[in-house]
């Protein structure tokens, strides 16, 4: 079969499907316009496909179809005209091995997933073996395909995306209107809706960061990407090593202020911890590889001088002063 050939029973089997944009689909008409023997090859090709469609999938419609390109159609004599009794013959056999093709495609439609922390931080693994964490007060909803390699994960929350290596799919992130693109493996994402900042980090790789409309960013290993809903702008930073401590309980301070420690821990291991004293400005240089919180505090305490009291739902940290 020839190219010319081969391109039009590829125009034909995006069209049946809905995926044609409105040039092929114009292409395809014109190209039907040109003989009775094209029309009606079209028409069988319809009539297979709608014969063999799934009771769950939407009907064909081939009238706003055709719709969409009517009156845009200038007929040209020098179109191919598949008139040749063999052409026909191979030309049938590679239509039905197409349709099968897209019949198999249409008997896995997109998958839907859903999923909400609460109060604990969850790890779920997509079929092409991606891990999204949630944090917790996190949301994502996930639309994936699987024939078509695309997944897109709607997020309202803090996550992170740990893509295989492999990378048998092209994954989208949306926070709102904000696209975050993969290139890379691995990368965290904060996108609270009532918070003004949209924050990327990148661990592994390198991920796009952007609007529609609007060119964005490009992030790489190290950076952290921010979007400001306030001001519309995008801006980069280096990237808080701690940014994914929530789920791999690593982390490391160097020369940190023990506020900002403090901080961090609240938001790992969801206790409120209280400085008492002059103390919120102490510097500590420490790192941290899965240790609980008694722990972390028991090595703080020692390392500045400083007593710990916990009382349950809450920690208190107090002293003179540091040394």
């Amino acid at each position: 079969m020839n190219p010319e050939s081969e391109h039009i029973e590829e125009l034909i089997g995006k069209f049946l499907v809905g995926e044609a944009s409105e040039a092929e689909a114009k292409e395809l008409m014109e190209w039907c316009a040109i003989s009775p023997e094209n029309q009606k090859y079209m028409d069988e090709a319809q009539w297979i496909l709608e014969k063999t469609q799934l009771p769950d999938q939407p009907e064909f419609n081939s009238e706003i179809a055709w719709a969409k390109v009517k009156g845009k159609i200038i007929p040209e004599k020098s179109k191919i005209r598949l008139i040749s009794p063999i052409w026909k013959i191979a030309a049938s056999l590679l239509l039905l091995l197409g349709l099968s093709y897209l019949f198999y495609i249409l008997m896995t439609p997109q998958q839907e997933f859903q999923y909400l922390s609460e109060n604990q931080v969850r790890t779920h693994v997509m079929p092409d073996q991606t891990e999204i964490t949630l944090n917790k007060q996190s949301e994502i909803r996930v639309d994936y395909h699987e024939r078509k390699n695309t997944g897109t994960i709607h997020l309202s929350g803090e996550a992170l995306i740990n893509i295989p290596e492999d990378k048998k799919v092209n994954w989208t992130v949306k926070a709102g209107e904000l696209l975050i693109e993969d290139i890379g493996t691995i990368f965290h994402v904060n996108a609270h809706p009532d918070s003004p900042l949209v924050e990327v980090t990148v661990q592994e790789g390198i991920v796009r960061f952007y609007y529609e409309s609007q060119e964005g960013i490009t992030l790489r290993v190290g950076e952290k990407g921010s979007y400001d809903r306030s001001t519309d702008t995008f801006s980069k930073a280096s990237a808080n090593p701690n940014v994914a401590a929530f789920k791999t309980r690593r982390l490391t301070f160097q020369e940190e202020e023990l506020g900002q420690v403090v901080a961090t821990l609240e938001s790992v291991y969801g206790k409120k911890i209280v400085l008492e004293g002059k103390i919120a400005n102490c510097r500590l240089t420490v790192s941290f590889e899965n240790e609980d919180l008694e722990t972390v505090l028991s090595v703080i305490s020692e390392t500045l001088g400083l007593e710990v009291f916990d009382e349950g739902n809450l920690i208190r940290i107090s002293g003179d002063g540091c040394y």
